[in-house]
């Protein structure tokens, strides 16, 4: 099973969205606390991990122990979800949804969604749209 965490001591939307990401692809979400990698690696299955760097928010994949992927993004909105909940990642560029396919529940939405955007609806009828460093 994919477990999604934070990094040691994330901001509050970082803690925010990590927790909405595992609720929208199914995956378990783990308080980080002091838990090292190698606690977070013994784990089955794999491992997504969202912090914040600088300007940017990261989310990097892991499966047994080592970096599969590792996404910037620009920034992220959360608005009002209308209408019925949607599972899994809605993603428009196609580098990202090859990167992520074999690890998390993504459908390539490259027709409909302008740009190089994430969008996944979370819990509490929040939708949200990350912004991808190209």
């Amino acid at each position: 099973m994919t477990v999604v965490t934070t990094s040691r001591k994330p901001l509050p939307e970082v803690r925010s969205l990590s927790r909405d990401l595992a609720f929208a692809i199914g995956a378990e979400y783990v308080t980080r606390g002091k838990a090292g990698m190698g606690d977070l690696f013994s784990r089955d299955g794999s491992v997504v991990i969202v912090s914040k760097s600088g300007p940017f928010f990261l989310i990097q994949t892991f499966v047994n122990g080592e970096a599969v992927t590792g996404i910037a993004l620009r920034s992220f909105t959360v608005e009002e979800r209308t209408g019925g909940i949607a599972r899994g990642l809605f993603i428009s560029d196609r580098p990202v949804y090859e990167a992520l396919k074999d690890q998390i529940d993504a459908v390539f939405a490259g027709e409909t969604l302008p740009g190089h955007r994430i969008v996944f609806d979370g819990t509490q009828r929040r939708r949200y749209t990350l912004e991808v460093v190209p």
